[in-house]
Formats: structure tokens, C-alpha cells, sequence
């Protein structure tokens, strides 16, 4: 397990990470609810567009007090985050679900403390031992477990639709460690907005180039409507501003481990939806969160 982190309130960090969890945890079956009115494509490119537009204002102002000096230095690695930990995922994550169920895609989404542990460990030259590749084997035997089987137990002839949550998994992993490693002493509020807006005027062009606006005056899109905005504002916009300060006061690895909580209240919501929840969803997510406790066991001094 992490150590306890740093910060000028011993339980703030816990909070957010309670918080967090529980947004992201619930943002698969907002993907699921956005899937029945609009396009993967779309549900992506909103997503982008509305966080990067809802944050813009407050970036503004806090450039004109700041300046943009740093900005200058930090805007390869900026716009690493805005490709690799914000666009592609957005997209990845939306074009699974039209073949994987929301629950599934949220266990999977464990995936990424694990990339961020192995990442960091590449990175940083850490030492490999054999607790570590354990919880890597274990890790990724409950991954193949969720990709494999459905929770009725039959083999998932859409296995394949899996490996684009792997990657974006991989992708926040990225990311996670790009914030930690090299914008950690960011403004926060910069370091999440500044990476949407890199990406959002490529999002805008593709979201209105389409029949967006024409599927949005259907009355039975107002539903979908309401999932995208939440999924946006808060899933994206709020929370990774709040996700960036985790990172400068705790570490990419304790913020990382968000995705303890994420899968658990993924499978409730996938549950309450009437998604079919199996063995397989259990001992899937309980390997991926088994790997990870040992990898981090492997980081402990002896």
C-alpha cells in the first residue's frame, strides 16, 4: 500500500481520492447513457470540448496573474498530457462500450496504477524484483480474465473491443507520470486546463463537422444530453483539476490509485443498470487489485 502522503491537511488527500473514485467510477455508465443518442466519436469530442470550454475562463484569469513563461517552457509535455492522458483516451474509452458493458470497461480501468507503476519503475530506472513481477503476472492474468470471459462465463467473442480500455490505460499511466514528472510544481488549475485547450479545437471541428447538432434536438436525447455535461464538467473539467493538485501534494502513485475504489463503484452502477455481474468481473478486478498491492509491496525497502 502507498505511504501516507504529504499534505498540510493529513486527510485531504483521502477525501479527494474518496471523491475521484466516485466520479470516475460512475463515468462509464455516463459513457453508456451518452452512447444512446450520440455517435462514440461525438460522446468523445464533447467531452474534450466541454471540459476545455468550461475551464478556459479560470485559465484565462490565471494566466493574466501568472504570466505565461512557464507555460512556454512546459508546452511539450503539456500537450503530452493533452494527447495521451485526456483526446485519445476520450475517444478509446467511448468506442469500447458500444461492445464491452460499462462495468467491464470500469475494472479494466484498474489497469492503471499498474502502467503507472511499471512506467515510473522505466523511467525512474527502479529496480525489478520478484514480488514486483508477480503483481504484474497477477495483474494482467485478472486483465485477460475481464477480457476473455462475460460474466455469464462464456467466452466474449467482442474480447478485442478490451484492448482499446488497455490502451488507454496505458495512456493515463502515461500521462500520470508526464504530470508527476515533469509539472508537478504546476499551477494545477493550469496543468489540466492548458492540455484540454491544446486538444479541444481539434475536438470542436470534429464534433460539428457531423450531425451533432441535428441528433441534439431530438426530445429523446435530452437524457444523453444530461450525461455528456456531467461527464464533462465534472468528470473531466473539475475533476482533473482536482486530480493534478493529488499529484503535486501526494504523488502519481497514490493518485494513481484512484482506480481501487473506480472498478467497485463502476460494477454498482453496471448492476443497478441491469448489466449481468459474474464471477469472472470479481476475480478479474480482484488479480488486477492484488498485482498492484504487490508491486507496491515490491517498492518497500527490505
Amino acid at each position: 500500500m502507498p505511504a501516507r502522503p504529504d499534505s498540510t491537511h493529513r486527510y485531504w488527500p483521502w477525501a479527494a481520492l474518496l471523491f475521484l473514485s466516485c466520479v470516475w467510477g460512475s463515468s462509464f455508465i455516463l459513457i453508456k447513457t451518452a452512447l444512446t443518442a450520440f455517435t462514440p466519436v461525438q460522446v468523445g469530442a464533447f467531452r474534450i470540448s466541454a471540459a476545455a470550454l468550461t475551464l478556459l475562463p479560470f485559465m484565462l484569469f490565471r494566466l493574466s496573474k501568472e504570466g505565461v513563461a512557464d507555460v512556454g517552457r512546459k508546452l511539450p509535455w503539456l500537450g503530452v498530457v493533452g494527447l495521451v492522458g485526456n483526446g485519445i483516451p476520450a475517444f478509446l474509452f467511448a468506442l469500447a462500450q458500444t461492445r464491452l458493458e460499462s462495468s467491464t470497461a470500469g475494472a479494466l480501468n484498474a489497469l492503471t496504477p499498474m502502467f503507472t507503476l511499471l512506467l515510473g519503475v522505466w523511467w525512474f530506472s527502479l529496480p525489478i524484483n520478484r514480488t514486483k513481477l508477480l503483481g504484474v503476472g497477477v495483474g494482467f492474468s485478472g486483465a485477460l480474465l475481464l477480457i476473455l470471459i462475460r460474466g455469464n462465463g462464456q467466452f466474449d467473442p467482442n474480447w478485442q473491443w478490451a484492448l482499446l480500455v488497455v490502451a488507454a490505460t496505458l495512456m493515463y499511466g502515461t500521462s500520470v507520470n508526464t504530470v508527476g514528472r515533469h509539472l508537478r510544481q504546476f499551477n494545477p488549475l493550469l496543468s489540466a486546463a492548458i492540455p484540454l485547450a491544446l486538444v479541444a479545437p481539434f475536438t470542436l471541428i470534429i464534433l460539428f463537422s457531423g450531425d451533432f447538432l441535428q441528433r441534439c434536438m431530438d426530445p429523446e436525447a435530452m437524457r444523453a444530453i444530461g450525461g455528456l455535461a456531467l461527464l464533462s464538467v465534472l468528470g473531466s473539467a473539475i475533476s482533473l483539476v482536482l486530480f493534478n493538485r493529488l499529484i503535486q501534494v501526494s504523488g502519481p502513485v497514490f493518485a494513481s490509485t484512484t482506480t481501487y475504489l473506480m472498478p467497485l463503484v463502476a460494477l454498482a452502477w453496471g448492476w443497478w443498470d441491469g448489466e449481468l455481474l459474474g464471477l469472472s468481473h470479481l476475480l478479474g478486478m480482484a488479480a488486477i487489485l492484488t498485482g498492484i498491492w504487490l508491486i507496491y509491496r515490491g517498492n518497500r525497502p527490505s
